[in-house]
């Protein structure tokens, strides 16, 4: 009893604070528990060996052990077993502890270095550095963090802050969250917001997604992402390139601003726009700020692409069986109507008027042999067999071909695709141009409508319209229909143009140059003949319909029907005015020239089979400090309750009497 009153009191005399240590501004180790403490000396140096459970204050920062060696006069102390270092409601654990009082640094190493923040978050490593005055830990050479919810965060090194809740990763950063996994050059993760900062070149994996981008964050709680600087973004349908990508996962929908390009490699549509909003199910993109298109087809390994602005773009796709029946029937009506000849049938109607113009002037049939009208009037035919009445020979028995079948749109899982371009609508493709107000197109019919003043040309060809159609097939043009004050015009020389009028016009397309076109209802013409190649005569015709050959762009032949009427003038005695049709107009200097008139964007090339080699992260850290996650597939998360320590009570042992070190 004696001899311990001696150490203890000892102890309690060299740890007393001199003058020299105060004015240096020195803060020195507070010893507040143990079980006994004595003097020992090392290579001339006293020491104080502290056996414990032993708690020291500094920094109002507490460093709990089994004992600790303790050089007062350097201000360091080396804790030893089962080691605490608790600020605030953050907890190091450690076997062991380097406390430099002076530099406020604490070098914790061990088999296993354990930091626990506020929120359960659980940092591991086997070195970290934590400094008591800044609050601040580094740690290095490999860590891993698991939050609460069973997402972990791995790198290199590391820097946690304790005053702003924040953790940043650096180096080799590996990252995972539900079905979430990240690559990144640096990550920063404030624990309060449960939310990671990207910080240079970061790559994503989610689900079968595939993102890329040079910096950009993740609210994990509210499963909301922001992808900026270059950011790249591939699904198993599409690639979208953007400068910045807002996502909200929730409700899937993804806002998109500058340089964007969307890919859709199974429509073969490219869009591009500055601003622009991106919905996953259904898919929908509405695009403005200088948006335009590419729908590009490929036939026997040549690309033909059609390129298409306006001030507004929106795409969406819709279930078939989400549809007005009444639309799919029309829009299938009219996909069978474009497949037929509207000239042949007229032609037919004609024969057919004839023939009953004939039957009508010669009156009813008379006997063949004596010419005589047959007594009684036309007999009508009688069932000679049983008494069930049988149809003609003729009669059609079986269905039409182009009969639409009964609709069950509930049953139909087909996707339908829609275009709707708003607003000073621009069309190039190498053999076509266009320009109308808006546009509109389904994937059922294949047609796309251009209203209000639309004008295609077609190799120096220009056609006007109340409204055009023209349909696509296979991604090549094969018809337009001019409806409504139809207008066709072609120059024939620097001063004339041959043109024709007409309520209707259809145009027949082969490889997609202008082959044919039909004047329907009622046509007007006017072409001009050469001599020598000087233009002298103006050839005026009118007829009920007609059908043009057309060569290189020019008329090589013209077949008329109907009501033909014609008339020939010399231009030397052509009155003013005369060598034009109502309504024209000739709108050449609207025409888009190159595609850089409609769409001046660079196309980029395809990234997805780049990326779809890059390697998921392997989380080699998490698999060293949290072995059973890898084991089990769970969190393996500590119980916080009984790791953390709570900050010690001011009730001494021993040595109680000794209150300053």
């Amino acid at each position: 009893m004696f001899a311990h009153f001696l150490t203890v009191a000892a102890i309690a005399l060299l740890g007393q604070v001199t003058p020299a240590d105060t004015s240096a501004g020195r803060k020195l180790v507070r010893l507040l528990n143990a079980e006994s403490a004595q003097l020992i000396e090392r290579d001339g140096v006293n020491y104080r060996k502290v056996n414990g459970p032993a708690q020291f204050l500094h920094n109002d920062t507490y460093i709990i052990c089994d004992s600790a060696i303790w050089n007062v006069e350097q201000n360091i102390v080396d804790a030893l077993g089962n080691v605490q270092v608790i600020q605030n409601e953050t907890v190091l654990l450690s076997d062991k502890i380097h406390y430099i009082a002076d530099s406020s640094l604490a070098q914790v190493r061990g088999n296993l270095v354990q930091m626990v923040d506020k929120e359960s978050n659980v940092l591991r490593t086997h070195f970290l550095d934590f400094h008591t005055r800044d609050s601040v830990a580094r740690f290095f050479r490999g860590g891993s963090m698991r939050n609460k919810d069973g997402g972990t965060i791995e790198s290199s090194e590391g820097i946690y802050e304790s005053k702003i809740k924040r953790f940043k990763f650096l180096n080799n950063v590996e990252m995972e969250s539900d079905s979430t996994l990240v690559r990144a050059d640096s990550l920063s993760y404030f624990t309060e917001l449960n939310k990671a900062v990207f910080l240079g070149l970061t790559h994503v994996w989610q689900d079968s997604v595939y993102i890329r981008a040079n910096s950009g964050w993740y609210e994990r709680e509210q499963e909301k992402y922001l992808f900026s600087d270059k950011a790249y973004i591939l699904t198993k349908e599409q690639e979208i390139w953007a400068d910045t990508i807002y996502y909200d996962k929730k409700i899937e929908i993804a806002d998109l601003s500058n340089n964007i390009q969307i890919n859709d490699t199974v429509q073969k549509v490219i869009f591009f726009a500055d601003k622009g909003r991106y919905i996953k199910e259904p898919l929908s993109a509405t695009l403005s700020k200088n948006p335009s298109m590419a729908y590009y087809s490929v036939s026997e390994d040549k690309k033909d692409t059609l390129f298409l602005s306006a001030d507004t773009l929106k795409y969406y796709t819709k279930p078939m069986r989400e549809l007005d029946t009444s639309f799919v029937i029309a829009a299938r009506n009219r996909y069978t109507e474009a497949k037929r000849d509207p000239l042949q049938v007229l032609i037919e109607n004609v024969k057919k008027e004839r023939q009953s113009q004939q039957l009508q002037a010669s009156g009813p049939p008379r006997d063949p042999k004596s010419g005589a009208l047959p007594q009684g009037g036309a007999k009508p035919i009688v069932n000679q067999g049983n008494n069930q009445s049988q149809p003609p020979k003729d009669t059609v028995t079986t269905p039409v071909r182009d009969t639409v079948p009964p609709l069950k749109l509930e049953e139909d899982t087909t996707t339908v695709r829609f275009t709707i371009a708003f607003n000073n609508v621009k069309i190039f493709r190498g053999d076509m141009q266009a320009r109308s107000d808006s546009l509109t197109f389904n994937s059922i019919d294949s047609i796309a409508r251009l209203y209000v003043n639309p004008v295609m040309w077609n190799e120096g060809s220009q056609f006007t319209a109340d409204s055009i159609q023209f349909v696509l097939a296979g991604g090549k043009l094969t018809k337009a229909e001019l409806m409504s004050n139809a207008y066709y015009i072609s120059r024939e020389d620097s001063l004339y143009f041959n043109q024709i009028k007409s309520t209707d016009m259809i145009g027949f397309f082969k490889e997609n140059s202008l082959s044919r076109f039909d004047a329907l209802g009622g046509a007007s013409l006017l072409f001009f003949l050469a001599e020598d190649s000087v233009t002298t005569m103006m050839n005026e015709k009118e007829c009920k319909f007609l059908s043009a050959a057309i060569d290189s762009g020019k008329l090589s032949r013209v077949k008329y029907f109907d009501g033909i009427k014609s008339d020939l003038f010399p231009l030397v005695s052509l009155e003013k005015g005369k060598d034009r049709l109502k309504g024209f107009i000739w709108r050449e200097s609207e025409k888009p020239v190159t595609r850089f008139d409609v769409c001046n964007r660079n196309v980029n090339p395809s990234e997805s089979e780049k990326s779809s080699l890059i390697e998921k992260p392997l989380f080699p850290n998490t698999r060293r400090f949290f072995p059973k996650k890898e084991q089990a597939g769970k969190p393996d998360l500590p119980d916080n309750k009984n790791s953390i320590v709570k900050t010690p009570s001011t009730k001494y042992s021993k040595v109680d009497h000794a209150s300053s070190f």
